[in-house]
């Protein structure tokens, strides 16, 4: 059921414009629920029918080819005991994989799932698809493909249209070109395919070459003249020199075979044959650069938050990633135009040929749009200085959200209905775009290329990813044939211009069907995204409104609340205006109220996707009151466990048991900077240790999510996750008197007892590296202590600050091994405690990067008596304890008196960085009897002191106090206890990590996957 029409357009900046309209249609939510199976199967019936009716059809069509043949497969086949028994494999195979596939895999279907770019797959590209792969057509060729064929050139053309293109030649016919990929990943690849080898840029060259004396081309050298971008002026081809041959603009370039054609009759197979001895892809792009000398590759520019297949293409492509240049992000992450500028100018100043500049529509990560207007802009003016490159749009991720700005044609839009009085829980209405991203939107027309996902927000079936030209011209760029103008072709075969060799004709009908039923338009496909967009400013409301100053926890959206630039106290009433006018309430309610509708246009990110993280508060012993975490390390652990309670990682936990599914990101420093810091800043987390920053995610494709205010079931399931996990985060971070634990290492001639503290990386009560002399005596009696290293526990629950103070005392009990096993506990008293180190070890302590020249260690004991220790230097996390007695011998004099009593620095000559991930085998060198050569220098540090810098003293100059030779006595390695990231009561399959800052799956996941599946197909 649907409300009465009502619609909106607000003013307001680029940042908070609040340009939005309102469609509510009737029909337009029933007619949508047509188009999917639905969260509960409730148009199962329908798909039954159509799956029927295709294997009817199938039979038909089999069974019209030829029927005289006869049947091959005779019924005493079928009644064979051979038969019967394969027969009977199948269906039993077919079932289990089946059931399997349904048990597991992950619901994209329902409304409770809001991970990935993933959602139910709409009816008509599924029965597309299901149709389509009964037939196989092989879309590489036309007499492969007929039909199929023409239907990606269709599909390729609609897409283009959407996309804005709208050029046509003389006859009407299409100037741009688009087709089918297997994804997005192939699609960019294969733009940089098309923008360098044998493209734009090395094409004029080619040409050049050929028109030199002697070649096949001298004829055209005196006569043959280009238009200058700078001027416009027509000077000869063979007399511009290498800069300006690599900046003349793509049209100028695609126009060369068909004026050489029109001008001197040379035919496109004469050009081909005799530039193929020229063009890149036959003599490869360093031989080009080396003949022609030129001092600088291209390169491309392209935002720091792009997708990982950027990198991955230029390496194929052969440019190498470094040439795939990213440029800064503002805090919304959106490429900074001020700083692709500056790169612009730089090669401009430097002469430095640019390929192309790639705008984002719809990043992956965040949903945000990049200003194309302002980039081609850029490429507009620069191309009239003389620095001439191509603009493409990944919109991957965004490109099917143009048809929310189509109108439909007069014929279509949604079926005829009558509103009810009182909108039923199924009325949910379509939202359009933020005005600032609309003109993004208007911009893809001025492309010269764009990348674009059907099976993204085009619900169709995987593997469908798609390439559109402006000028279809750039498709030849990719084949050994000149980029002639004919366009159009009836039958051509599609994959002479792409990267793929075989490819399936299933996902070009599966598009086509759902173009043709649901319509490119904003009554059809833009009604459909529409739906989904205001579902995802609702969830954007509870993620911006969830938490308050009183609340223990913190949810922080990536994409600010308006109110939030106005200070603390703006923001507060806000969020109360959130959850008074917005939260909780019925759709057609929000519909009317005119201010909170306004508001709720004002919320989440450019394109269907929430980024946010939580913080927690945590009580101060010292002042009684809650204060905001500052440890980004734990904050990243509060969401990666929250993304892992609402997520599939163990095949322990059955995907019908999960509450409701989120995704993951994580912003690196690296490539987020500024955006990634500010963003710290505004969830209360210190910023100086530049650690990178785990964020939770959900991206919204789903029409069905606030339908009956589900989004509310969403929110308060969301929130029930958080505040469980985070009293787990709350509980490891709380310091609590508990029993410490320590490596006994050994005694001095003079009776000093030497501990190193064994601690935990990620627990409060134990983060700290902790080296102390002692006095040790018996509690009661004579005991002799031998056999070390071993283990001493306090006798009492402590703290770590109370005992490892210089002076304290206390009672604990000594744990030895004898070489037969056996174990003895000896009461001791521990007294006269000086403390060598005490290093928190925090994660804004740590070290930026392992060493890379040595491996660092603290050398301690008594000079006087020849009895020395060392503990690796914990500067970064995981990492390996690794503790010894050792013997060392000085290279001439020892360091002088005192250095080593009091801690000192000591560096043999292997790579710690290169150790990492550690493992037991990379740290196999640290054995007993193993030897090295040392240097040895003071520790300028206090005892207390911190990282990061603790190794700033052995730069560049230092000089060793000492130098010789160190030969380990018994050791002791731990990397399970230091590195613990669960102390929960009992240790969840579920919450196994790879680190605080991925998502990935742990190698012990995978295992258990692994030997789910094996359990049903290996029996």
């Amino acid at each position: 059921m649907s409300a009465p029409t009502s619609s909106t357009t607000p003013s307001g900046d680029q940042s908070n414009d609040g340009a939005y309209t309102v469609t509510v249609n009737p029909g337009l939510h029933e007619m949508v629920s047509a188009w999917f199976l639905g969260p509960q199967a409730e148009n199962l019936d329908m798909l039954k029918n159509l799956f029927a009716a295709a294997a009817d059809l199938q039979k038909d069509a089999r069974m019209a080819y030829y029927p005289e043949d006869g049947a091959f497969i005779t019924s005493d086949i079928q009644g064979s005991a051979a038969y019967q028994a394969a027969s009977k494999q199948v269906q039993d195979v077919c079932h289990d994989m089946t059931q399997l596939l349904y048990q597991y895999s992950i619901p994209f279907f329902s409304q409770r799932y809001a991970g990935h770019m993933c959602f139910e797959m709409s009816l008509p590209g599924i029965m597309g698809w299901a149709a389509t792969v009964l037939c196989n057509p092989n879309n590489v060729a036309f007499e492969a493909s007929p039909l199929t064929t023409l239907l990606e050139l269709d599909v390729g053309i609609q897409m283009c249209e959407m996309l804005g293109f709208t050029e046509k030649d003389d006859e009407g016919k299409p100037l741009y070109w688009g087709h089918i990929a297997c994804d997005g990943t192939v699609a960019n690849l294969e733009s940089i395919w098309a923008g360098m080898p044998r493209n734009l840029k090395y094409y004029p060259l080619s040409l050049r070459d050929a028109m030199k004396p002697g070649k096949a081309l001298e004829f055209i050298s005196s006569t043959f003249t280009i238009p200058l971008p700078t001027t416009g002026e027509d000077v000869l081809l063979s007399e511009l020199g290498l800069w300006q041959l690599l900046n003349l603009p793509s049209k100028t370039i695609l126009d060369i075979p068909g004026r050489l054609h029109q001008q001197y009759g040379i035919t496109s197979k004469y050009l081909d044959d005799v530039l193929y001895q020229y063009i890149v892809q036959t003599r490869g792009k360093q031989a080009v650069e080396t003949d022609w000398e030129m001092p600088y590759s291209p390169t491309y520019f392209i935002s720091a938050t792009k997708h990982y297949s950027w990198p991955k293409g230029a390496a194929i492509a052969g440019l190498g990633a470094e040439y795939m240049h990213d440029v800064p992000i503002d805090v919304n992450a959106r490429v900074n135009i001020d700083e692709l500028t500056k790169n612009l100018d730089d090669c401009l100043a430097k002469q430095k040929p640019v390929f192309a500049v790639v705008g984002i529509i719809g990043s992956t990560e965040e949903g945000s749009v990049d200003p194309l207007d302002k980039i081609l802009d850029l490429r507009d003016a620069y191309e009239k200085k003389g620095l001439c490159f191509l603009v493409h749009a990944d919109a991957a991720w965004g490109g099917y959200f143009a048809s929310m700005i189509r109108p439909a044609p007069p014929t279509k839009g949604p079926a005829d209905g009558v509103p009810a009085d009182e909108p039923s829980r199924d009325f949910v209405p379509s939202a359009t775009l933020r005005k600032s991203t609309v003109d993004q939107f208007h911009a893809l027309a001025r492309m010269d290329s764009i990348t674009i996902d059907p099976h993204k927000a085009g619900y169709i079936p995987y593997p469908a990813g798609g390439l559109c030209y402006r000028d279809g011209r750039l498709k030849s760029l990719l084949t050994w044939s000149a980029p002639y103008i004919v366009q159009g072709a009836s039958g051509e075969s599609i994959g002479i211009y792409g990267v793929e060799g075989s490819k399936p004709g299933a996902p070009a009908v599966a598009t086509y069907m759902h173009h043709y039923i649901v319509g490119l338009h904003d009554q059809g496909h833009g009604a459909l995204l529409g739906e989904a967009s205001w579902s995802c400013r609702r969830i954007s409301a509870h993620w911006g409104a969830m938490s308050t100053k009183a609340d223990k926890f913190i949810v922080v959206p990536f994409n600010p609340l308006p109110a939030e630039a106005d200070g603390p106290d703006a923001l507060e009433q806000q969020k109360q205006f959130i959850r008074t006018r917005i939260l909780g309430m019925q759709n057609d309610v929000i519909i009317q109220d005119t201010e909170a509708r306004d508001l709720l246009f004002q919320l989440g990110s450019d394109l269907n996707i929430n980024a946010f993280a939580c913080n927690f508060r945590m009580l101060d012993a010292t002042t009684g009151e809650y204060v905001v975490n500052q440890d980004v390390e734990e904050a990243n652990y509060l969401n990666n466990s929250i993304f892992h309670r609402l997520s599939i990682t163990s095949p322990d936990v059955l995907p019908a048991t999960i509450p409701m599914f989120l995704s993951s990101t994580t912003f690196a420093y690296k490539d987020y900077r500024d955006c990634v810091q500010h963003y710290k800043e505004r969830m209360g987390l210190e910023t100086d240790s530049l650690q990178d920053l785990f964020v939770l995610r959900n991206v919204v494709l789903s029409p069905f999510q606030t339908a009956g205010d589900f989004v509310q079931t969403l929110a308060d399931t969301f929130q029930g996750v958080l505040v469980e996990e985070m009293a787990n985060v709350v509980a490891r971070n709380t310091i609590t008197p508990q029993t410490q634990t320590f490596v006994f290492q050994g005694v001095d001639s003079n009776g000093r007892a030497y501990l190193t503290y064994r601690p935990y990386f990620y627990n409060a009560n134990g983060r700290f590296q902790v080296i102390l002399s002692v006095t040790l005596m018996p509690a009661s009696g004579p005991v002799n202590l031998q056999n070390y290293p071993c283990q001493l526990s306090t006798a009492d629950d402590v703290n770590v600050n109370d005992i490892c103070t210089d002076g304290a005392a206390f009672n604990a009990n000594v744990v030895q091994t004898d070489t037969q096993g056996n174990t003895t506990s000896v009461s001791v008293k521990v007294s006269d405690v000086k403390v060598i180190k005490k290093c928190p070890l925090d994660s804004r302590y740590r070290e930026l990067a392992f060493p890379t020249a040595y491996v660092p260690f603290y050398v301690y004991g008594s000079a006087a008596t020849s009895t020395y220790f060392v503990d690796h230097m914990l500067l970064r996390a995981p990492n390996a304890q690794l503790s010894a007695q050792v013997t060392l011998t000085f290279n001439g004099s020892a360091p002088p008196a005192g250095t080593i009593e009091r801690g000192a620095l000591l560096t043999i000559a292997l790579s710690e960085a290169a150790m990492q991930p550690v493992d037991a085998q990379s740290i196999g060198w640290f054995a007993q009897g193993a030897r090295f050569a040392f240097q040895l220098y003071p520790d300028p540090n206090a005892p207390g002191a911190h990282g990061p810098g603790l190794l700033s003293s052995l730069g560049s100059g230092a000089q060793p106090a000492a130098t010789g030779m160190m030969t380990l006595g018994t050791t002791y390695v731990d990397m399970n206890r230091l590195n613990t990231q669960d102390f929960t009561d009992q240790v969840r399959a579920s919450q196994r990590m790879v680190s605080f800052t991925s998502g990935a799956a742990h190698p012990e996941t995978k295992l258990a996957w692994r030997n789910a599946l094996d359990s049903v197909f290996n029996q």
